[in-house]
């Protein structure tokens, strides 16, 4: 059995360029550009992915509009990043329930404008389905 492995990082992250992280949301476009990468070197048949933790909801979210990716193995994906924010909120901090829901539409604004995603479309719990 000949099995290849490639690690990369995403960027912002590790030593690629970047000034943004976006959780999954536009690394799972990076992840693109290196499975076709991989793909157009004519030595690698199946992908399978490997991620832990926003590299598991990229992979996650990324197998989700890619069929063709054999298999993927999740190491500590969030399900949805607003209840996560909340649920970190709750638990860390004594902060009303009210201002922080005015802080994550503060975040969500200001993510929008400088990084281009809305934090509310990541919900890799609804890319699970096949």
């Amino acid at each position: 059995m000949h099995i290849s492995l490639f690690a990369f990082d995403f960027s912002g992250s590790g030593r690629s360029e970047g000034n943004y992280i976006s959780l999954g949301w536009h690394e799972r476009d990076d992840l693109k550009v290196v499975i076709e990468f991989l793909r157009n070197t004519g030595r690698v048949s199946a992908v399978g992915l490997w991620g832990r933790s926003m590299g598991a909801v990229t992979a996650l979210m990324h197998a989700d509009r890619d069929p063709s990716i054999a298999g993927i193995v999740l190491d500590s994906p969030f399900t949805d990043l607003k209840a996560l924010c909340y649920d970190i909120a709750k638990t860390e901090t004594k902060i009303p329930q009210f201002l922080i829901a005015g802080m994550v539409q503060l975040l969500r604004s200001s993510i929008k404008k400088r990084a281009q995603f809305d934090i509310l479309n990541i919900n890799p719990i609804e890319n699970v389905h096949r």
